[in-house]
């Protein structure tokens, strides 16, 4: 396992391999546990709308897919943060979010 450089000295801030592993993958956990509500109460307030004939589904998806060409790479940057947007090809990701997006209609 590759060690991230510590601030403070070669060793990652005192913590083992799988100290800074353990930590990672709690925050992607929490992460992920964050991003499920989110699509859950989205996906609760679409069907609501939805069945009170409150939106064009199609409009809606049309809208999702220009906001995601437009303003896709500054959200994936800006969830991603500093760091991995250093690691990440975040051009080919906004490319695969867009193209995802497309083949889907949107939705």
């Amino acid at each position: 396992m590759e060690r991230f450089p510590s601030p403070n000295g070669p060793e990652p801030a005192g913590h083992s391999p799988d100290e800074w592993a353990e930590t990672l993958a709690r925050s992607v956990a929490h992460l992920a546990a964050q991003l499920t509500l989110a699509q859950v109460r989205l996906r609760a307030l679409a069907t609501e709308l939805q069945a009170r004939e409150a939106v064009d589904p199609a409009a809606v998806a049309a809208r999702v897919r220009a906001i995601a060409v437009a303003e896709g790479g500054g959200y994936l940057r800006e969830n991603l943060g500093e760091a991995l947007v250093e690691l990440i090809d975040v051009e080919a990701l906004e490319a695969e979010l867009v193209a995802y997006l497309e083949e889907t209609g949107g939705a």
